[in-house]
């Protein structure tokens, strides 16, 4: 039995997800912020087709599944898949693959680079241990289409805006656009209420006349949120802060949960036993 739950954890941990047909597995591939290459298209397709049942599942995190694999097959799919570079996806214990945006590299709204923030996160710690699963999540702008509120560590692309007095002309536009009602121009004079931007950067783009600047582009970092059958709402950790210090707090953000964790504790619920404030304190 013990040589049987061994070989079920070597699947696992190679992206093999039993099914509940016997000797059945889903193979997990490893994708990076829902990229996926053409040529590894059409290798799902050939390997599905191949070893499956014909079809591919595309998960809520942004990764393809190949369901009905024989467990004789589990090594031939894994070799033939690593021509067009797919991998078994992370499972267990583990920091799972990154999930993203295209940001500004293609969206309006984006304010950040989400496919190559979320490449050089997924280069580092994809895979790396865990106490329970950590999922990271990365949105261009407070939008939210990533839902990084709900992902043990959430980033937010977002900017601060400022007014040029010089160059306003007092128009109305930029008071219409902003969804949070921090915007309001009163004889000609234009004030943006802090404490109600929510540095989505809608009223930069809306200015016809570069009357409002983004002078300062960063991240709102989200932590402890979670869904499933006991959801936890997240904490906001810090608003606009730069690059490095997005890094630093990822990596102490890990390095307490490794050593604070139970095992088969989600983050949330550490920062719930041991407090936010002591956390906060330890990673800021």
């Amino acid at each position: 039995m013990s040589n049987e739950k061994n070989n079920l954890k070597s699947l696992k941990n190679n992206g093999f997800l039993p099914q509940k047909q016997d000797n059945k597995f889903s193979m997990r591939t490893h994708l990076v912020g829902g990229y996926v290459g053409a040529n590894q298209l059409r290798a799902l397709a050939d390997a599905a087709e191949k070893y499956g049942a014909g079809h591919v599942h595309i998960t809520s995190r942004q990764g393809a599944e190949i369901p009905f694999v024989d467990l004789d097959d589990v090594a031939n799919i894994s070799e033939e898949m690593k021509y067009s570079g797919l991998f078994g996806g992370a499972s267990g214990q583990k920091v799972r693959g990154v999930v993203s945006c295209q940001g500004n590299t293609v969206c309006n709204h984006g304010l950040i680079n989400c496919p190559e923030l979320a490449a050089r996160i997924d280069e580092i710690y994809f895979g790396t241990y865990a106490p329970k699963k950590f999922k990271i999540a990365i949105t261009g702008c407070p939008a939210s289409c990533m839902k990084p509120q709900e992902n043990d560590f959430g980033i937010m692309g977002v900017v601060r805006p400022e007014w040029i007095e010089n160059n306003c002309v007092a128009c109305g536009i930029c008071e219409k656009v902003c969804k949070a009602g921090a915007i309001t121009i009163d004889n000609g004079l234009l004030e943006i209420d802090s404490n109600s931007c929510i540095f989505c950067g809608e009223c930069i783009t809306s200015c016809k006349k570069d009357a409002i600047w983004g002078v300062e582009y960063g991240f709102t970092i989200f932590v402890g949120g979670k869904v499933g059958r006991f959801p936890r709402s997240c904490d906001k950790l810090i608003e606009l802060t730069d690059e490095q210090s997005l890094f630093s707090i990822l990596e102490k953000t890990l390095a307490y949960y490794r050593e604070y964790g139970q095992d088969g504790e989600r983050f949330g619920d550490l920062l719930d036993r041991r407090g936010f404030a002591e956390y906060r304190d330890a990673v800021l």
